[in-house]
């Protein structure tokens, strides 16, 4: 209650009220707070109030800051349970104990928690001293990652990937890492009433047959008051279309048969397939690989094939020409048997020609010996029978130049041809021309029996005469 100037009494109490003033004046209370609170969205977050004073302190009062007039929504005065005023003041928890801590607790934070928060200390006799927070409350980004609407390749920039981010708060940062490829984004904000926004970036580029399969990382930054936040998306592009590149082929199976196959790399995959040789349609429409049982009327599938493979795009074509086709499964097994049958032809071509070869030379060998003996024994021998010599052993006998030699006779050379009488021709019948062919002693030794045979039809005719 104030009181009238006029009232105060007479003029000694002025000293009194003077020395009030001084004291009030030079007592101290200083209240420490956090001055700013960042919290995520659902979390528990405290704040900090305290006081450092010499005074009595009587209360403690917590206000929110709101238009047009503030709140009081916690009070606490020593040895007093806390009065929750609000709501609000429902949900905080007084944390302090009345002297020197006077923090409360906010759980599961919500944005409407977010704003000014004022603690009052009311101390005798400097009477109130507050402190200002401001929380602010961090919303999350949701982030999503999906490809654009199908594109097709080509040499344009087209946007091939999208990135959004739902009521974020606060606002965030797109960037895109798509690497070894040139791109660029473009972003698109939304602010809503909560103090939330939302935030879309497409990446744009040329789009390639080869980028699908590859992917493209969308990274999104937030501040939380202290340090920046950092997520990541990752999308495996695969919204690019392109006509079909066909590729026909041949493919050996393991039962020996062979198979036609056609292969399509398109997207979307190819949907439909048509065979044609030399021109005209196969059959067998509509199928990837022609079946190797058909393929085993080998004649009649020699020839230049063509598949068509084609999507919602385009179709396109691949060629092959076959030119032997393999019929049986025991094909493999005829072929090796051909291999071996040919080398042993050659081998017995060989053998045939050697052994032909070394048959000439003997005969050749023999036509020469025969015609030696032929010609240096045949004659003598007649002279032998002739005169009659070679009848009686004779020991010694002088040899035309005057050397007298020892010729033991043999006397199966005496029955050579005596029966038949004189030979007519000069080929030897008898085993002595064998002996002779075989072994060159008994050539000598003929030669010798022959020069004596000679010597003594000499002397012979000189006796008789």
């Amino acid at each position: 209650m104030s009181v009238p100037r006029d009232d105060w009494g007479p003029p000694l109490l002025t000293p009194l009220l003077l020395l009030m003033s001084v004291t009030s004046v030079s007592a101290q209370v200083l209240v420490i707070v956090d001055g700013k609170v960042n919290a995520k969205l659902g979390s528990d977050i405290k704040l900090f109030c305290k006081v450092k004073t010499l005074e009595l302190i009587s209360q403690v009062t917590w206000q929110r800051k709101l238009s047009p007039n503030n709140e009081n929504f916690l009070t606490y005065s020593k040895g007093e349970e806390p009065l929750h005023l609000t709501p609000f003041g429902e949900r905080v928890r007084f944390l302090g104990n009345g002297d020197l801590g006077g923090s409360i607790l906010i759980p599961n934070v919500t944005l409407t928690d977010e704003g000014t928060y004022l603690c009052i200390y009311t101390t005798f006799p400097s009477g109130t001293n507050e402190g200002e927070i401001k929380l602010f409350i961090q919303v999350p980004p949701k982030i999503s990652v999906e490809p654009t609407e199908p594109v097709l390749s080509g040499p344009t920039s087209m946007p091939i990937a999208l990135c959004c981010v739902w009521a974020a708060k606060p606002a965030v940062n797109i960037t895109w890492i798509f690497s070894d490829t040139h791109y660029f984004s473009e972003e698109e904000s939304t602010n809503h009433e909560n103090g939330t926004v939302s935030t879309c970036s497409q990446l744009l580029t040329v789009p390639l047959r080869s980028h699908n399969g590859r992917n493209v990382t969308c990274v999104v930054s937030q501040s939380n008051g202290k340090s920046m936040e950092n997520w990541s998306r990752t999308l495996t592009i695969q919204n690019i279309y392109y006509a079909p590149e066909v590729k026909a082929k041949v493919i050996e199976k393991d039962d020996g048969t062979i198979q036609l196959s056609c292969k399509a790399n398109s997207n979307p995959p190819a949907t439909e397939y048509l065979w044609r040789r030399d021109e005209k349609d196969l059959p067998d429409d509509g199928v990837e690989e022609l079946g190797a049982a058909r393929l085993l009327s080998a004649d009649t599938w020699k020839g230049y094939y063509v598949c068509v493979a084609g999507n919602e795009i385009a179709h396109s074509s691949g060629y092959i020409y076959v030119q032997t086709v393999m019929v049986s499964t025991t094909s493999s097994i005829n072929v090796i048997s051909l291999i071996l049958l040919i080398l042993s032809l050659v081998i017995n071509i060989c053998f045939t020609v050697i052994f032909c070869r070394n048959t000439k030379n003997l005969r050749e060998d023999y036509r020469r010996a025969h015609s030696w003996l032929s010609s240096n024994y045949t004659p003598r021998l007649q002279n032998i029978q002739r005169s009659g010599c070679c009848e009686g052993d004779h020991e010694e006998t002088p040899t035309e130049d005057g050397v007298t030699g020892s010729v033991p006779l043999q006397r199966d050379i005496q029955d050579i041809d005596l029966q038949a009488g004189t030979p007519s021709s000069p080929e030897f019948s008898t085993t002595g021309k064998i002996i002779a062919l075989e072994n060159n002693k008994d050539v000598f030794q003929h030669s010798s029996m022959q020069r004596a045979c000679d010597l003594d039809s000499g002397e012979e005719e000189e006796d008789t005469s």
